[in-house]
């Protein structure tokens, strides 16, 4: 076998191992009978009836809601604490950078037993549900809002807003028309990136979820508890399915690509 045979071998291996579970859950997502066979026995819409009910609807909502707000809170928090990291020097700069990726080193796990007992321990039981899962989800989506917004401060040129200033727009115009065009899919990017985190997130769900308050990842293993039937096959297809839209908008509006691979027209 040549080289380039070789290489198309295990790029082949390699989207196999990758694809192939996905592939086998939504056959199984179709299966006539109650058994999470494959190949599947029979075809049948039944479980997609049960994955698109209320049981599993609402808690899928729920965490389409919570995840754009944690992806929209980030941003908001994110950008302030990019530019000033980026732009200005100051005492406690790097520490400030190093902090802001701090929940990217600590495993979520034990981030969400840290906001647990910081919760409990401040008299706030009656934020679990959605406001403690919103500061959670926040927590652990803030840096990778940072850090894509920095990289995409970084590579415009430091004096771009001085050259508009020195034109006689105020620093608010620099900013509006020079500044945040020039780092629009960064800023998109960190956005879908932090929803993508928060949306498959259940390590600090588990901790600060509430019953009528549960996204859809706690409500999953949840279930698991009783076994795997076709219908997770088919919640397990619906929770992929969203990610993969939000992303395909977001470049198809916002280029975002041309953020990752640092394309330039």
């Amino acid at each position: 076998m040549s080289g380039w045979g070789g290489l198309r071998a295990m790029v082949a291996a390699v989207y196999l191992f990758a694809l192939g579970p996905i592939v086998i859950t939504a056959t199984v997502s179709f299966n006539a009978a109650n058994q999470s066979r494959f190949p599947p026995l029979g075809f049948s819409l039944r479980w997609w009836a049960e994955a698109l009910g209320p049981r599993w609807l609402g808690p899928l909502l729920f965490s389409v809601e919570l995840a754009t707000a944690a992806s929209v809170l980030a941003v908001l928090a994110g950008f302030p604490l990019a530019y000033a990291v980026a732009r200005r020097q100051f005492p406690g700069r790097d520490f400030l950078a190093a902090l802001s990726l701090g929940p990217l080193a600590l495993p979520a796990l034990v981030t969400g037993i840290g906001l647990l007992q910081m919760l409990h321990l401040a008299g706030l039981e009656a934020l679990f549900g959605l406001p403690a899962l919103v500061l959670g989800h926040l927590v652990i989506c803030l840096p990778f809002a940072v850090r894509t917004i920095g990289v995409s401060l970084l590579s415009i040129p430091g004096n771009a807003e001085q050259a508009a200033m020195s034109l006689g727009a105020s620093p608010f115009t620099a900013f509006r028309e020079v500044t945040l065009p020039l780092v629009k899919s960064g800023v998109f990017a960190g956005a879908s990136f932090a929803f993508v985190q928060s949306f498959t997130d259940y390590s600090i769900s588990l901790f600060l979820a509430r019953p009528g308050s549960s996204p859809i990842t706690v409500t999953i293993l949840s279930f698991l508890e009783y076994g795997f039937a076709p219908t997770l096959a088919a919640v397990a297809v619906l929770t992929m399915i969203v990610p993969i839209v939000l992303i395909g908008a977001v470049q198809r509006f916002f280029r975002v690509g041309d953020f990752l691979y640092e394309t330039r027209h």
